[in-house]
């Protein structure tokens, strides 16, 4: 059997950090947390169901 390590949380906090960089960078007067951190968490949902498909291999089964 073989081990594999993913850094889950490493990822996701890039993940998210690069999103709201991102927000910041187009638009630098944005100070409203709800138009930086929806995007933000939706990268970090799209990570985690790479991770979960690709990397895991666990698509489609239980919770």
């Amino acid at each position: 059997m073989d081990v594999c390590k993913i850094n889950i949380d490493s990822d996701s906090r890039l993940a998210m950090t690069a999103a709201v960089r991102k927000i910041f960078n187009e638009k630098p007067a944005e100070f409203d947390p709800r138009k930086y951190l929806g995007p933000a968490r939706d990268e970090m949902e799209k990570l985690y169901k790479h991770k979960i498909v690709n990397v895991l291999g666990s698509e489609g089964k239980a919770e």
